[in-house]
């Protein structure tokens, strides 16, 4: 999922997503691009290519996501401090999760800063990295992609 400030006009294949203002956006963005994210992404996309995945517009509506309109505002604060602070740096391909850096950086601060979860779960052997793994190897994920 990407964010833009600028109106657009999405497609199937890259739906537009409008929240109530651009604080929320960003926090879905980021919790898009989190492994968490990906893992609900990938368990509801239609898997008809090894290695990629999509969800249909329709399909949106059914998706689990993050609900951003529930964040307090200081955690709505934190988020979007958390987008801006990384917008710029560059994710990995999905099927290198393993080895991204930038995407276990977001991990660790959405878990920690954002929803208030233990600093276990986004230790280097904890939960987080071990879903990251996990993603790395599933064969619909990497298709006939190698890291």
């Amino acid at each position: 999922m990407q964010f833009t400030s600028r109106k657009t006009i999405g497609g199937r294949a890259w739906p537009s997503i409008s929240l109530a203002n651009a604080e929320q956006e960003k926090a879905l963005t980021l919790w898009a691009n989190s492994s968490l994210g990906l893992l609900l992404h990938w368990w509801h996309a239609n898997k008809q290519q090894a290695g990629r995945g999509s969800i249909g517009v329709s399909a949106l509506e059914s998706l689990p996501v993050l609900d951003v309109t529930k964040l307090s505002k200081d955690a709505l604060s934190r988020a979007v401090a958390i987008f801006d602070d990384m917008k710029h740096k560059e994710l990995r391909p999905v099927n290198e999760i393993a080895q991204d850096v930038v995407r276990a950086e977001i991990d660790t601060r959405l878990a920690t800063e954002v929803l208030g979860f233990s600093p276990e779960l986004a230790a280097p052997d904890g939960p987080l990295a071990l879903l990251r793994q996990k993603l790395a190897l599933e064969p619909s994920i990497t298709g006939s992609k190698t890291a």
